[in-house]
């Protein structure tokens, strides 16, 4: 990246594009088969575009788990008639920058330029869409990088927990696999299959299109025709709803560390669900909102079992969980373990006080202004919100819809959510069988 550049980014990150309201947002039909979403500011003279595609992991074949993220991993390694060496000039030479980022649901692609570069930065990210080279020695390359990512992730208990926690939970489900996928797998994906995955999931139809900054809407359609217009329109199939969610108890994966790492996860709700914002708050008040949260003051501040513990939400599009996570020493992690179910419990059965539904509002509406300081962020966030399938208005009418929640819808969020019995725990090292949580089951990998 030149220093022109980065001068224009860290400036843009300091002010936020205008107000984050659907006023400023237009749909366009500019792309066929996609949604996309443009608002225009003209306060740098940057071009922020987010884009995703549906070929995330969940659309990897039974037997090719990293499909995608491979794919995903070689997209502008090459393109049309740029090897991937001339590639990665053509972008530095006008300093544009390409982010790729493979996800359970979507590739998502983020693209950087100086409006005066738009034409040519979306001419390359056109060429590395419709044109992949896949070229044999930069696959070896890059397929060797995979492999020692996840050679490294193997030794890192956190990696390890946190995979076999959606291991456990889903199954055989497509988001039981990492986004990554395994090394024997990975090491069988051929170029045709490469290929073949691109003509399928590189295409218009399920497109998600978010544009922020220094152009104009004519402009714009110009740039996109640029590139996508050479894409299919057609989508894939959908992607099946799973069998099954939650594989209940402690599940051990053994490692020789000094301090294991527990990934824990109750099911949670789909984007969709019209609860989900009290869900939100309730999940803020239990281990959202870093150290004021239930679970910060019981487990970490009280007991003093663990230097940090936080809860998400985690909603993809067929399966919502609320995640968590934390460290503790092999022998704090049962005690830990009963800890969180007893504060779920507690939470579910006494609901929240007043003071923490206010400040969990707070928060919440807070932390979503913080998320548009920049044309790129307000990009990234525009199609989050195109991929969940939010309305434009959402962004107009969300402080409200959260100010209307009471504490009683906050009580019901807590009882739906907050069942210790339906906690499956994955620690990644181990701890001692002799002093088990009585509701613990111990298990190692399947």
């Amino acid at each position: 990246m030149t220093r022109a550049l980065a001068v224009l980014l860290f400036a843009a990150a300091l002010l936020v594009p205008g107000v984050a309201s659907a006023s400023n947002v237009k749909a366009l039909g500019a792309v066929g088969g996609a949604q996309v979403w443009f608002a225009e500011d003209h306060t740098v003279p940057l071009i922020a575009l987010v884009v995703s595609l549906p070929a995330g992991s969940a659309y990897d074949p039974s037997t090719k788990a990293g499909e995608a993220a491979f794919a995903a991993a070689l997209l502008g390694e090459g393109a049309g008639t740029l090897d991937s060496n001339a590639f990665r000039v053509a972008l530095a030479k006008r300093a544009i920058r390409l982010q790729v980022t493979p996800e359970r649901d979507d590739l998502v692609v983020s693209l950087v330029t100086l409006s005066s570069n738009a034409r040519e930065a979306f001419r390359l990210l056109g060429m590395a869409l419709s044109q992949p080279r896949f070229d044999p020695a930069t696959m070896a390359r890059v397929r060797i990088a995979l492999l020692q990512r996840m050679e490294e992730d193997r030794g890192d208990p956190r990696s390890v927990a946190e995979k076999g926690l959606y291991s456990f939970y889903f199954g055989p489900y497509a988001y039981g696999h990492p986004v990554s996928g395994d090394p024997r797998s990975l090491a069988s994906v051929t170029r045709e299959e490469l290929l073949a995955f691109v003509r399928t999931h590189w295409v218009r139809g399920g497109m998600k299109i978010a544009v922020v900054g220094d152009t104009t809407e004519a402009a714009l359609a110009k740039l996109l025709h640029t590139a996508f217009a050479a894409l299919p329109e057609d989508a894939p199939p959908p992607l099946s709803v799973p069998v099954f969610m939650g594989a209940p108890g402690v599940h051990v994966l053994p490692m020789d560390v000094a301090q294991p790492v527990a990934f824990f996860a109750v099911p949670g709700p789909l984007r969709s669900d019209p609860d989900f914002l009290a869900d939100a708050l309730a999940n803020t008040i239990l281990g959202g909102r870093g150290f004021s949260s239930r679970l910060q003051q019981n487990v970490r501040d009280t007991d003093g079992l663990t230097g940090g513990i936080s809860t998400d939400l985690v909603a993809d599009r067929r399966a919502g969980v609320l995640l968590g996570s934390f460290a503790a020493s092999a022998d704090d992690m049962n005690q830990a373990i009963a800890d969180v179910r007893a504060t779920m419990r507690k939470f579910a059965a006494d609901g929240p006080t007043g003071q923490e539904v206010s400040d969990a509002k707070a928060f919440l509406t807070g932390s979503f202004s913080l998320a548009f300081a920049s044309d790129e962020d307000f990009a990234a966030r525009l199609n989050e919100m195109q991929r969940t399938g939010l309305s434009l208005d959402y962004l107009d009418k969300r402080a409200d819809m959260i100010d209307a929640i009471t504490r009683d819808d906050v009580r019901q969020a807590a009882r739906r959510l907050f069942n210790p019995s339906q906690m499956t725990v994955v620690v990644a090292g181990s701890l001692p069988k002799e002093n088990a949580d009585d509701d613990a089951a111990n298990s190692s990998a399947p």
